[in-house]
């Protein structure tokens, strides 16, 4: 293959993107689904031509695991710390953990009674479609009132860690048939973890500060996703890692009092906050883009036609749908209805739908179902999102003084 065509194409990825960004701003469509929908369009094209069909799945995993590690680090960044969001923090963890426990209970008997999957696999395939996605909230709820944009990015950001944790708890269980010894491991990593990234965070604000190098940032990204790699190899949970660096930073006054009070200003905090925030925020856009368009390259356009693969996701969808609007019914009645539409499902999904051991795979599972579920949470969630503008919209036109 040209490598110049190469290179025009991966441009050409990034400049769509950043028109389907905007396009996003003004319209409250996910440009996720836009890229989606691209990549599904490259994927036709290239099926014409066989002399340029790559295997992209190796590239999704990467291009998925380092996106996540960006996306978490930037909404870490935008996260503020205080006595006065200990309510707001602790219900969007009460919604992250419920709403993944309450979606398994609702999918999984679906898989089991309309696909004949065992209880085991059942659980294990709904797992992936119980998480909300950030890689979808993030870049979608800028335009919320504070309180609802805090509560979907912390809900987001924590349903993502928990997510994981619990699909790794559920995937050790399985493999190891010791319910007792795996959720005693389980305990033990997340403690380990926190500790670990406490220690970790505070050792890399300070080797930022005393690293006299021009070429920081990206030189901390790779730390970042060493880390990451290195905590997944010994079993703990590394995104957590990520969120407490992000947490850190941003809130660099709750962390940093006593002996190390003195050690940075606050005006090293706010430039190191600045740089990371940009970094993060440029790299999770790259990565995101060809995330999402490879994934539209992997799809299989006949596993959409199924009618019984579109009816099982519909009925996932609803009981999503049911459990949340109860959730958020008895946890937080200050969050507008909006809040209800916004429970998108993505890239986690999918990372977490690929890393499905091969003894522990089940043929009676249609992939179909997992693209489906996260078009249809998608177009909800523009749906509400639109509704919500317009709503706005309307409140101020009638507010305005009637001058003629």
């Amino acid at each position: 293959m040209d490598y110049n065509l190469i290179i025009v194409s991966l441009s050409v990825c990034i400049v769509l993107s950043y028109f389907f960004s905007e396009i996003s701003k003004r319209t409250n469509i996910p440009s996720v689904l836009m890229l989606i929908v691209a990549g599904v369009g490259m994927g036709q094209f290239l099926n014409h031509y066989p002399d340029y069909q790559i295997n992209f799945f190796p590239y999704l995993k990467i291009l998925g695991t380092v996106g996540l590690i960006m996306i978490v680090l930037e909404g870490a960044l935008d996260l503020e710390l205080s006595k006065d969001k200990k309510s707001l923090i602790t219900k969007a963890t009460i919604l992250a953990i419920l709403g993944i426990f309450g979606s398994i209970i609702i999918i999984a008997p679906i898989f089991h009674f309309l696909i004949e999957m065992s209880w085991s696999s059942s659980i294990l395939y709904a797992t992936p479609l119980a998480v909300i996605s950030s890689a979808i909230v993030l870049p979608s709820v800028a335009s919320l009132e504070e309180y609802d944009r805090e509560l979907l990015i912390y809900e987001s950001c924590i349903s993502d860690i928990i997510g994981i944790m619990m699909f790794n708890l559920i995937v050790s269980i399985l493999e190891t048939n010791k319910v007792g010894s795996s959720v005693g491991e389980f305990a033990f990593e997340v403690l380990a973890t926190i500790v670990v990234s406490l220690a970790v965070g505070v050792g890399l604000v300070l080797l930022f500060k005393f690293l006299n190098a021009k070429v920081k940032l990206f030189f901390f990204i790779s730390i970042l996703i060493l880390i990451y790699a290195l905590g997944k190899m010994i079993h703990l949970s590394p995104l957590v890692l990520i969120l407490v660096f992000g947490l850190m930073l941003k809130n660099h006054h709750l962390v940093f009092r006593g002996p190390l009070k003195n050690l940075m200003t606050r005006m090293e905090f706010r430039k190191m906050e600045k740089d990371f925030h940009i970094i993060s925020r440029e790299t999770a856009f790259v990565l995101r883009t060809f995330f999402f368009i490879v994934f539209g390259l992997t799809i299989d356009i006949a596993a959409l036609v199924d009618v019984e693969v579109l009816i099982i996701s519909v009925m996932a969808f609803v009981g999503i749908l049911l459990g949340r609007i109860i959730l958020l019914k008895f946890v937080t009645k200050k969050a507008s209805a909006i809040v209800e539409y916004v429970a998108p499902r993505g890239l986690i999904t999918i990372l977490l739908f690929y890393n499905v051991p091969k003894s522990l795979v089940s043929e009676a599972f249609q992939p179909g179902i997992i693209l489906w579920v996260i078009i249809i949470t998608s177009i909800y969630m523009s749906y509400g999102l639109i509704r919500g503008a317009g709503s706005k919209e309307l409140v101020v036109a009638e507010s305005e003084p009637d001058v003629g």
